[in-house]
């Protein structure tokens, strides 16, 4: 289990539809893409303590493999989910 965190690919119009912080993304093997957004990394069966947290707000993409829960926050975060 591990999130690989990506320079972002998509540009603003992308999310138009986006949901606003704070999102958690449970682990389903989606693609997660955030502006914006400071992030918490689980193990799906713990989210009592992140494994990983990146606290400066970025811009990313990643993989959400089955077994990790991604939660996003910050004031103006965007979060979209394919």
């Amino acid at each position: 289990m591990s999130f690989r965190v990506n320079d972002l690919t998509e540009d603003d119009p992308f999310f138009v539809d986006a949901r606003s912080t704070p999102y958690v993304a449970v682990g389903e093997g989606q693609k997660v893409y955030w502006k914006d957004c400071i992030l918490k990394i689980y193990k799906s069966s713990d989210t009592s303590k992140p494994i990983e947290t990146r606290d400066t707000a970025s811009d990313g993409e990643g993989l959400v493999l089955k077994g990790t829960t991604v939660w996003f926050g910050g004031k103006n975060g965007k979060v979209k989910e394919a």
